[in-house]
């Protein structure tokens, strides 16, 4: 009995209890690596996952099916801020308050529960990962290859620690790289407000600005130097209102003369513009908001206040002095923070930073040596690297992470860096590798509590699975496996993940990371709009498994593009699920088919093409077998064996370059179309009468093929097929380790005949149940005109639609006769009145052929009345039925193409 939910439990507990998907490093076959991106470790599946993880899966079974040995490991990031967040709200706690080791601790067992769920949602989604071949980033394996790569370019002269205006979150209290930025729209308020001039207070000009609260750490105001109604301004003093703290006006024609009133005040640090500007003129930097973002003591009796709170509060005194003229509603664009969405700060604090700025040109040409698929995905590298301005700052002011392995001499400022051999380390913790500063001999050095952003070790993720730095556990490994084949990946992090995972390995190895770069969309709700979980529209793609089943989920991951953004559509599920049903009742056919017809199975599993003949057997020597053994292949078998193998061709091109909505597509309708309701449908009867070999050999090849066509998406029911019908006949362990189908036959012309073959059958069955015929049952005759081609299948034509026989004249006697009138009664009885009867009855009982005569040659018919007396009607008053007849029987046509069919009932 068919029950997917019970077969597919049966199969993953089969999968993982047998290790079936573990990476043989012993093995000869050529390694298809994937560098699987690791899970965060801080939530449940949604959607997209469900989807991603699918398409990577898709290209690890297929990659098995053609030949390659595998390693597609189980992984998961249990580094950063999230989880961080997740911790501190659910202990209600903060690891300034318990101490970062306490912290760490709760840390890591939340992110172990979560791990030991997420095992168990991959598992049930079919996903192929290999445990054996585990990781996640907080183990102290993975932490010691981010120190030792930290090690090796800070000798090499590319890690530096400087004070430089960063990003940075007052929410999280870290700092961030620009590619952790996230921008945004908000509404706010733009603040037209007086400055006064120095030389003459009762003058001033006017300003728009978005913030109010940095007016302590303004610095210079500018005009733009082509503007005629300011050009008088330059080289005046203002001084700021509130603060009355003096600056200049300078030109620059970076300033829009249109925005506000054309005038911009210069702050400390507002936005990347100020930053420009800062180091344009080297202005000194003044601190005006501290790490949590509240004022500093430069705003006075504002102090403590956070920007928010400040900003309110100037405004409002500005108002009573009358130094705020007006406000308008601004639509800004704000950076914020990639996780809490914090808007960020620009402070000026002493960070780790990575070369970055000198490489960019580097990273470009190394992914250039690399496949994207798709391939329009590579610009939004190209922007990002165009963009670039800054080094990558890689420290952060966190916990949850890897310690950067250094210690700094609190009397000098020495910094001392582990060595390879020490790490893993903390530096909190463990001992530095020397006693006293090599500087100045001072014994206090003191462990760095910054730990590295988390794509600090996301980005070594190909180095890890390659084994870098693990020559003795793994002695040649790194020369086998580097680079690795496949990263997958979605495309919003492009410019993270994907260019500082090409930028280390161009830094550490001088190599690019990966053969090939697969980029997915993401997840929308069914209307199309994002997800988000305030407006309801969140899709569970746990329920969806409960209910529907992980093989349809799967094929609905398949319809989905690769590259582009796809609505979740539940219809596509229903779809999968009467997909998988349309597929297992294929299945049952042909064993319950095999079985009649007396067909062994296991002798169709050791022939091929080669083995049958069109007409005559071939076979030759001591072995071969007879032609009655054999069998022939008629002509529409050879038609669905080609088109079969042209499914078989292009599925494997497209899932070679993760086309897989295109191969998904192209199975299905061969499948349910062209083999299920054409092939099938045609030679049934073959079976059961004849028990016709080449049929059972078609239907049984066929049956196989698609079984493994479709094993890379549905691999659990695919598997109960295989177990249940050919194993025993193939032989192997799983369905997922058979060679992937190839093209058997190109047969041109017994394609174009099989498709006569397959109209002619299916437009008469058509006409059957148009005309409320049952299918099965039998007709008289069928004569074909213009159907010579096909005569050689005239078999397969009779017994598919149960017509005694079949002929295929050049032409035929088909003519046109009348076999009956038809009174219309609403014009003979207002006309006739009494005598309307008599007319119909004289209708009735008349012949037609000489009533439509006389019609046609006198334009009237008298009619006799019983009281003696004559009438007469003319055609307007009967309708004349004719048929088409052949051979004096009564036949339906139909057209079909170029042919048409003469059908006697």
């Amino acid at each position: 009995m068919y029950d997917q939910l019970a077969l597919e439990k049966k199969w993953q507990d089969f999968w993982a209890e047998n290790k079936i998907y573990r990476y043989d490093p012993q093995s000869d076959k050529p390694v298809y690596s994937i560098d699987n991106p690791p899970r965060y470790a801080s939530g449940s599946l949604h959607a997209g996952h469900a989807v991603h993880y699918t398409h990577i899966d898709f290209a690890a079974r297929f990659k098995r099916m053609t030949g390659h040995n595998v390693i597609f490991p189980l992984c998961f990031d249990v580094n950063g801020i999230p989880i961080e967040e997740r911790v501190e709200r659910l202990h209600g706690v903060s690891p300034r308050d318990i101490g970062r080791q306490k912290f760490n601790e709760l840390c890591a067992e939340f992110a172990d529960k979560n791990i030991k769920e997420m095992t168990r949602q991959f598992r049930i989604l079919g996903e192929s990962m290999d445990d054996t071949y585990y990781y996640q980033t907080n183990a102290p394996n993975y932490r010691r290859l981010t120190q030792i790569s930290f090690v090796k370019l800070f000798h090499d002269g590319l890690m530096y620690k400087g004070e430089f205006p960063i990003n940075w979150c007052p929410r999280c209290q870290t700092a961030l790289a620009d590619a952790e930025v996230e921008y945004g729209n908000r509404m706010t308020k733009l603040n037209y407000i007086k400055f006064h001039l120095k030389e003459n207070p009762e003058e001033h000009i006017l300003i728009a600005t978005t913030r109010p609260e940095l007016l302590s750490t303004c610095q210079i105001v500018a005009v733009h130097p082509d503007d005629e109604t300011k050009k008088h301004l330059v080289g005046k003093k203002l001084l700021t209102p509130v603060f009355n703290k003096e600056v200049e006006i300078i030109a620059d024609d970076k300033v829009d003369p249109d925005f506000g009133t054309g005038v911009v005040m210069i702050c400390t640090i507002g936005d990347k513009d100020d930053l420009e500007w800062v180091y344009r003129y080297k202005l000194p930097i003044e601190k005006g908001i501290d790490e949590v973002g509240n004022l500093t003591e430069l705003a006075g009796k504002y102090q403590g206040m956070s920007t928010t709170d400040g900003r309110a509060a100037i405004i409002s005194d500005m108002g009573t002095t009358s130094l705020l003229t007006k406000q308008e509603d601004l639509e800004q664009n704000v950076g914020r923070c990639w996780r809490c969405k914090t808007p960020l700060e620009f402070l000026v604090k002493e960070q780790w930073f990575l070369k970055t700025t000198p490489f960019k040109e580097r990273v470009w040409e190394a992914s250039n040596r690399m496949d994207w698929y798709p391939e329009f995905m590579k610009i939004r590298l190209r922007e990002w690297i165009d963009s670039l301005e800054w080094d990558w700052v890689i420290s952060r002011q966190r916990f949850f992470a890897t310690p950067i392995p250094v210690w700094e001499c609190e009397e000098c400022g020495e910094v001392v860096v582990a060595t390879e051999e020490q790490c893993y380390v903390d530096p909190t913790i463990d001992a530095p590798p020397v006693s006293a500063c090599p500087k100045c001999s001072s014994t206090r050095l003191k462990g760095c509590e910054d730990v590295f952003d988390t794509w600090m070790d996301s980005s070594i993720s190909p180095l890890f699975l390659a084994r870098w730095q693990q020559e003795k556990e793994y002695p040649g490994a790194f020369e086998k496996l580097f680079p690795i084949s496949l990263r997958p990946q979605a495309h919003d992090i492009i410019r993270t993940w994907a260019f500082y995972t090409i930028l280390r390995s161009e830094v550490l190895i001088g190599k690019e990371p990966f053969r090939e770069i697969m980029m997915d969309g993401f997840i929308l709700s069914e209307d199309g709009t994002p997800m988000h979980t305030s407006l309801g529209n969140v899709i569970d793609p746990l329920k969806v498994l409960d209910e529907y089943g992980a093989d349809a989920l799967r094929y609905y991951a398949a319809s989905c593009s690769l590259g582009m953004d796809n609505a979740f559509r539940f219809k596509d599920i229903k779809r999968g699920q009467r997909l998988l049903r349309k597929f297992w009742n294929i299945q049952m056919f042909i064993s319950s088919a095999l079985r009649k017809a007396e067909i062994d199975p296991s002798e169709l599993a050791s022939l091929n093409i080669d083995n049958f003949s069109q007409e005559e057997s071939s076979a030759e020597g001591e072995d071969a077998r007879t032609d009655e053994e054999v069998g022939e292949l008629s002509t529409v078998d050879r038609w669905i064996l080609s088109l079969y193998s042209g499914v078989v061709k292009r599925a494997s091109a497209n899932m070679n370059v993760f086309q897989f909505d295109k191969a998904m597509k192209d199975i299905e309708y061969f499948m349910w179309h062209e083999f299920a309701d054409d092939y099938i449908e045609m030679v049934k009867q073959r079976m059961y009468s004849r028990k016709d070999r080449g049929a059972a050999f078609t239907l049984y090849t066929i049956g196989y093929g698609l079984t493994k066509l479709l094993a890379t998406f549905l691999p659990h029911i695919t598997e109960e097929i295989f177990q249940t019908l050919y194993r025993d006949y193939e032989g192997g362990e799983t369905i997922h380790f058979k060679d992937f189908p190839k093209p058997l036959l190109v047969d041109a012309e017994a394609e174009k005949v099989g498709s006569l073959v397959k109209n002619i059958v299916s437009s008469v069955r058509n006409w059957k149940s148009d005309s409320g015929i049952p299918l099965n049952s039998e007709m008289r005759m069928i004569e074909l005109i213009g159907a010579k081609s096909v005569e050689g299948e005239k078999g397969t034509i009779m017994d598919a639609l149960a017509v005694q026989e079949l002929v295929f004249p050049d032409f035929t006697d088909l003519h046109e006769e009348v076999v009956g009138v038809k009174p219309m009664h609403a014009k003979i009885g207002p006309t006739f009145r009494n005598h309307a009867k008599e007319v119909i009855e004289f209708l009735k009982n008349g012949d037609p052929v000489d009533i439509a005569r006389k019609l046609e040659s006198d334009g009237k018919v008298v009619v006799p009345f019983a009281d003696g007396e004559e009438g007469e009607f003319t055609s307007e008053f009967i309708e004349i039925e004719k048929a088409l007849v052949a051979h004096g029987r009564e036949v339906e046509t139909l057209k079909i193409g170029e042919m048409v069919a003469i059908i006697q009932k």
